[in-house]
């Protein structure tokens, strides 16, 4: 809730419900955890009318990065095989809803259940199926058109060769910060994503803006959240993100 604003302020007045997003370098310079903060008014978007506070921030980093990689940069369409590696993320749940037809990639086969009902047409988990044989198999030999992943590395040319003849590959993650080789089974598209290229385009902001306030309002996409915690008890938030075990989006909630 906005509680005062600078004098060139014009997109927000005290009393607006709004959500905060992280936009700069990240969590080492822009990371909030306060029950007030001063923040530009670029990091800022409007909560949709109803929508509570813990939800609305469970939106906007995740659906516009999953909106702007699948949508505004892959193209995605109906029919699609869209492959999302760390489906059990915050993003990979929003891809789960925005992707064509999404496989969602875990590691953990107990995760299976949850990510189906997130919104993952198949479920591949790597400690128990063949990553490869899987896609094969789902997509009649063809691969996925378009491969979402987070984790780059190594690893990253093996799923370069899950991906569909002409289709794409988006990395926009490093949770593996070894090297990461060029693929070369070409033609393939090859794109580094970040947030900011939505941010960085006004004509694009507003798109995903009315695209995902037009899905929240039908009920197509639906945040998941996982856990809530008090400031408090931040700690324990982090511990339970650094374990692994959860589902969508982890939220830090403060008194008022």
């Amino acid at each position: 809730m906005v509680e005062a604003v600078g004098p060139e302020v014009t997109r927000f007045a005290p009393g607006d419900a709004v959500s905060v997003l992280l936009l700069g370098t990240g969590m080492s310079e822009d990371g909030i955890y306060a029950d007030r903060a001063v923040v530009r008014e670029d990091a800022v978007l409007s909560r949709p009318a109803g929508m509570d506070a813990p939800t609305g921030a469970a939106v906007w980093m995740s659906y516009l990065t999953a909106y702007g990689a699948l949508i505004d940069v892959g193209r995605a369409r109906p029919g699609d095989h869209v492959l999302i590696t760390a489906a059990s993320s915050s993003v990979g749940t929003a891809a789960l809803q925005i992707g064509a037809i999404p496989i969602a990639v875990t590691r953990a086969e107990a995760k299976a259940e949850q990510l189906v009902r997130a919104g993952a047409a198949h479920v591949i988990a790597t400690d128990h199926d063949d990553l490869a044989d899987r896609v094969k198999d789902i997509t009649g030999g063809e691969g996925a058109r378009i491969v979402f992943d987070s984790i780059g590395g190594p690893g990253l040319t093996r799923l370069a060769q899950l991906v569909a003849r002409d289709g794409a590959l988006i990395v926009y993650g490093w949770l593996d910060p070894r090297p990461a080789p060029l693929p070369m089974n070409w033609p393939l598209n090859v794109h580094g994503y970040g947030v900011h290229h939505v941010f960085q385009d006004p004509d694009r902001t507003r798109r995903a803006h009315a695209f995902i306030t037009a899905g929240l309002r039908t009920g197509a996409l639906a945040p998941v959240i996982d856990r809530t915690f008090d400031l408090s008890a931040i700690a324990d938030a982090h511990r339970h993100m650094e374990a692994n075990g959860q589902v969508g989006k982890i939220i830090v909630t403060v008194r008022r």
